[in-house]
């Protein structure tokens, strides 16, 4: 099992069943799939699934699309010429840039539309030619999603083509903790799902701008929700004393802040709903004329200054023992968003490595749809610094 490849999917396009060649003779593409491709992508660590195995409910069809567009792999057996797996094929080469693999028997006349693609040949009759086909799968798929190279004609020839789709809100509140190696007693994890249930952290860490100004109360932004969530409201739900946003400003003042600085304030009506004791606010973006919010370029001080707030004298008498980040500048960025939320975990890993004696015990990051849990259960994963079970479960709240 490869580490870098847990959580990775692969869907596989074939024929189900036996079927014919175009020369007649009988194959067994169940018994190729399970007993050779499903074989060698579980041994890596991936989940691997084919049309038929598609248990949910809705349109085989659309859940058919959803996995080829999402697939990270996606491994194609055109021995038989078969037109459904062409078709599919084709859907997957204009959906997705990377990582297609073909495969197909001896004597199998490939199409004039994919001759000159890199084919892994295998014979299901010949061991020694399973055995090769077996080792060479697992390193293009290896190599494919290392090196990311373009193996689609449709992107090949229209390199400004970009087919993107935003990643599903999750809805449900998950738990995955994980003990920190080394150090007894201190987890780090995610929690997923919307902040505003959330009631499991003493400490919010808000994103906020250098020049400490919240979010307007109904804008789409974690900073928008703990203003409106912490202020005062009448019965209608109307905003009657914006109790964080209006400390913040006056703790703050009026000129911006170093980048990276973070600023506590109280959680205002937060701590009767949510039981949030305080509200770290840390200067993560900048903002630039007619270019919008950026990142700062070490955003993962802001986690590492974080927690020494948490652990200082003023402080003391609060009894805070668990914190909440958001996972700051990944959305934001042009840099990959697993690296910012590597260094975010990096940085409150190391943290408490160098300050076991620290009061915070449970380090959350928020995961608000299925890439921000994806891109922390993966670092989580890999980390020789964490500890992880095989198949960690979520502990439901």
């Amino acid at each position: 099992m490869d580490k870098n490849l847990i959580g990775k999917k692969c869907f596989v396009i074939m024929p189900f069943g036996q079927k014919e060649d175009l020369n007649g003779k009988l194959i067994d593409f169940d018994k190729i799939y399970l007993d050779f491709i499903k074989d060698v992508v579980a041994d890596l660590g991936m989940e691997c699934v084919r049309c038929d195995e598609i248990a949910e409910a809705g349109s085989i069809h659309a859940k058919m699309f959803e996995h080829i567009f999402e697939a990270d792999v996606a491994v194609v057996d055109t021995t038989a010429l078969n037109a459904n797996v062409f078709y599919e094929l084709g859907i997957r080469h204009a959906l997705n840039k990377h990582v297609t693999i073909l495969m197909r028997q001896p004597g199998t006349k490939t199409p004039f539309n994919i001759q000159g693609y890199q084919m892994l040949d295998y014979d299901p009759e010949n061991l020694e030619s399973v055995g090769k086909a077996k080792l060479k799968i697992g390193e293009f798929i290896k190599n494919g999603l290392t090196r990311q190279v373009v193996d689609s004609p449709v992107y090949g020839a229209l390199d400004n083509l970009r087919v993107e789709r935003k990643p599903k809100n999750i809805e449900k509140k998950e738990i995955y903790l994980y003990q920190i190696r080394g150090v007894p007693g201190k987890q780090i994890g995610v929690i997923t799902g919307d902040i505003q249930n959330i009631k499991e952290a003493d400490v919010w860490v808000n994103s906020e701008n250098t020049n400490m100004q919240m979010s307007r109360h109904f804008e789409r932004s974690i900073s928008a929700t703990i203003r409106y969530m912490g202020a005062k409201k009448d019965r209608a739900g109307r905003v009657v004393d914006d109790l964080v946003a209006n400390e913040l400003r006056e703790v703050a003042g009026s000129s911006d802040v170093p980048p990276g600085t973070v600023i506590d304030t109280t959680s205002g009506e937060l701590n009767k709903s949510n039981k949030v004791k305080k509200i770290f606010h840390a200067a993560s973006v900048s903002g630039q004329v007619g270019r919008g919010y950026a990142p700062i370029p070490d955003i993962s001080v802001c986690v590492r200054n974080a927690l020494l707030l948490a652990d200082s004298e003023q402080m003391q008498s609060e009894d805070i023992h668990s914190i909440l980040f958001p996972l700051m500048g990944t959305g934001t960025t042009r840099f990959s968003a697993q690296d910012i939320a590597d260094q975010l975990i990096d940085a409150a890993v190391s943290y408490i490595e160098e300050n076991p004696q620290s009061r915070i015990d449970k380090i959350y990051f928020l995961a608000y749809n299925e890439q921000d849990r994806e891109i922390c259960r993966y670092k989580f994963n890999t980390d020789p610094r964490i500890a992880t079970p095989d198949d960690p479960k979520a502990t439901m709240a």
